[in-house]
């Protein structure tokens, strides 16, 4: 059995556009950005492949030494944890399926996590969260 992780789906919103991921934290507003080989991980999460297998993926995709990789996906994956993107999984039998759609790239740079926290306040701002049982929205007042 190996470790893996899986996305916290219940405080993330993920997509990837154009390979770049683009993900979402309910409830601080934080959102982040993955590219290259930090949406390969991510893909690979998705899938999930066991954290100790995805840099063998990354090594067959791209010009870098599986140790190297395995040592900057160890400190990524910790990374996702620490912002609460990820959670540990349960364990996964060996032979777990790679993800498709992931061609080789060529030269490696490692994966990097870019977080963004300057529109928190947009997207925590939610008036449906106010909504009470007459519906929304509702004026209250004099004439309503």
């Amino acid at each position: 059995m190996q470790r893996t992780v899986m996305v916290n789906a219940a405080g993330v919103v993920h997509d990837t556009l154009d390979g770049e991921v683009l993900a979402i934290r309910n409830d601080t507003g934080a959102y982040y950005s993955m590219v290259g080989s930090a949406a390969d991980v991510w893909a690979c999460v998705l899938a999930g492949v066991p954290v100790a297998a995805i840099g063998e993926v990354l090594a067959s995709r791209y010009e870098v030494d599986e140790a190297v990789a395995a040592v900057a996906v160890e400190g990524f994956v910790q990374q996702l944890l620490d912002q609460h993107l990820v959670v540990e999984g349960a364990t996964a039998a060996s032979g777990s399926v790679v993800p498709g759609g992931l061609e080789t790239r060529g030269s490696w740079e490692p994966p990097v996590l870019d977080v963004f926290t300057d529109m928190q306040d947009l997207l925590l701002f939610d008036p449906i969260h106010e909504v009470r049982p007459e519906g929304w929205p509702h004026v209250s007042g004099p004439g309503a």
